[in-house]
């Protein structure tokens, strides 16, 4: 998906914002209004939690297999966290860009 430019009011980016803040992402769910930049980033947060909690119990499985890795696989942890700020970032920047990786997926519509 190509990088948009839409205008937004600072309530907007206010909810923009709220929804890479992990379970604030219920925020802009219920109350962003019909607003699509609103609508766009409450998805990429949404998608990011849900990125977060499959890396969280994925972690789990692999680290009780074989404990060694968990010390490794903890560097997995902040990619969710450098994806929230991208997309703050994106908020900000008034812009519509998805993040890498799961910037494609689209749960709202």
């Amino acid at each position: 998906m190509p990088e948009e430019k839409k205008s937004s009011t600072e309530n907007d980016k206010i909810m923009g914002i709220l929804a890479y803040l992990g379970v604030l992402v219920v925020v802009p769910l219920f109350a962003g209004g019909n607003s699509k930049f609103v609508k766009y980033h409450a998805n990429q947060g949404l998608v990011n939690v849900l990125f977060f909690v499959a890396i969280f119990f994925g972690l789990m499985i692999i680290t009780m297999a074989v404990p060694m890795l968990g010390i490794l696989t903890w560097a997995l942890y902040f990619v969710p966290t450098v994806f929230a700020i991208m997309g703050i970032m994106n908020v900000v920047n008034n812009e519509m860009k998805p993040l890498p990786l799961i910037g494609g997926i689209k749960l709202i519509k």
